[in-house]
């Protein structure tokens, strides 16, 4: 478990250790993890420039406000949050989200996509993309795919390029490889098989659209128990069991509170824990293990001396310069060796083809490109 005390530490050195006026996407950034990881950045990050992508206006509006009144010591109120409405369970829109984004910035170095699930609802959009999956994965999937110019821009000039899905790492199980939209499959699998999926995307992303040697990351987060007000809108009855296990959590101490949630997810977006690129890592920790199975940077100990003893500002750290892909639990640490094994296993049978394949006739079918 990677220590709250270790990930505070490791984060008040981003303003001197990462590079000024990152470019940041938040997708769901309104409430809850978006939210809270958001301004966590902003009280870190020397001048970034955030864009928030969601709907609700009063929200964004809010957020932007207050955070004004944040910052690193001497950069308080530098952060420039620009709000983007779109309807993100619309695939064209989120085209052309990324369509604005390009046409303004020349590089994206952090990606955190925090949509939410919207109860396991099995119904149609109205692109005919079934809404459990809508903004859960089909935006996220699209939105990486067409920013992937701007992330590449930042991994040659900034080496910090990365990419946060919040969903369930560390759960992935059985994939169901001729029901990939979960119509048909039980309740009980559905975690397992979305999780798995999740993951193999990033890889496909990872292997299809980035040059294997430009050296970005993805991460397949697990949040753990995390309070938020998108619980609240949960309808029916797992809107109940949500809330209902939600307030066990919380009288356990297993809940994990907003504010500890947002610093956990900054870290693993600007942390080199999680190689290629990122700042310190504290004392205590090591790097991460990939899903391949290989250990985040081959010369990470002696980088890691240069930038603990290093005084100049926006020192990052150069590591190796292949993408990697991570499934990381509640408290950051990587997947078994079980998953990974299974991960593997699912490579080897073609399931990334399979996936990616599958992915573009979807996207097809409603009008945009995948690539």
């Amino acid at each position: 478990m990677v220590a709250l005390s270790s990930i505070h530490a490791s984060n008040v050195l981003i303003s001197t250790h990462l590079p000024p006026h990152l470019v940041c996407v938040f997708l769901g950034g309104t409430s809850g993890i978006g939210e809270s990881t958001l301004k966590a950045l902003v009280s870190h990050a020397v001048q970034p420039k955030i864009y928030l992508v969601g709907r609700n206006k009063a929200s964004a509006e809010r957020i932007i406000e207050e955070c004004k009144g944040l910052g690193p010591e001497g950069y308080v109120g530098g952060a420039e949050v620009i709000w983007l409405k779109a309807d993100l369970s619309r695939m064209k829109a989120v085209v052309g989200v990324c369509e604005d984004i390009k046409r303004r910035e020349s590089k994206v170095n952090l990606v955190l996509l925090s949509t939410g699930t919207p109860s396991f609802d099995r119904s149609l959009t109205p692109e005919g993309l079934r809404a459990f999956l809508a903004t859960a994965y089909y935006d996220r999937t699209l939105l990486i795919a067409h920013l992937t110019p701007l992330l590449l821009n930042a991994s040659a000039s900034d080496s910090l390029a990365r990419v946060v899905s919040v969903g369930c790492g560390c759960d992935e199980g059985i994939i169901y490889p001729t029901d990939f939209p979960a119509l048909k499959i039980p309740f009980s699998a559905i975690r397992g098989h979305f999780g798995t999926l999740t993951t193999l995307t990033l890889e496909a992303l990872a292997q299809h659209i980035v040059d294997a040697s430009s050296g970005v990351t993805f991460i397949h987060a697990n949040p753990g128990l995390v309070r938020t007000p998108y619980q609240d809108r949960m309808t029916g009855w797992f809107g109940v069991f949500a809330r209902t296990l939600m307030w066990v959590k919380k009288m356990t101490g297993e809940a994990i509170g907003i504010e500890e949630s947002g610093e956990r997810h900054l870290h693993l977006l600007t942390s080199a824990r999680y190689a290629p690129g990122g700042g310190p890592i504290a004392d205590g920790t090591s790097p991460a293990i990939q899903t391949n199975g290989s250990r985040a940077g081959d010369t990470q100990a002696n980088d890691l001396d240069n930038a603990s003893n290093s005084s100049k500002p926006n020192d990052v750290i150069h590591r190796t310069t292949m993408n990697a892909v991570y499934s990381l639990d509640k408290n950051g640490e990587p997947a078994g060796q079980n998953i990974v094994g299974l991960l593997n296993k699912y490579c080897e049978e073609g399931m990334i083809d399979n996936i990616w394949a599958w992915l573009k006739n979807e996207y097809d079918r409603v009008g945009v490109n995948l690539v």
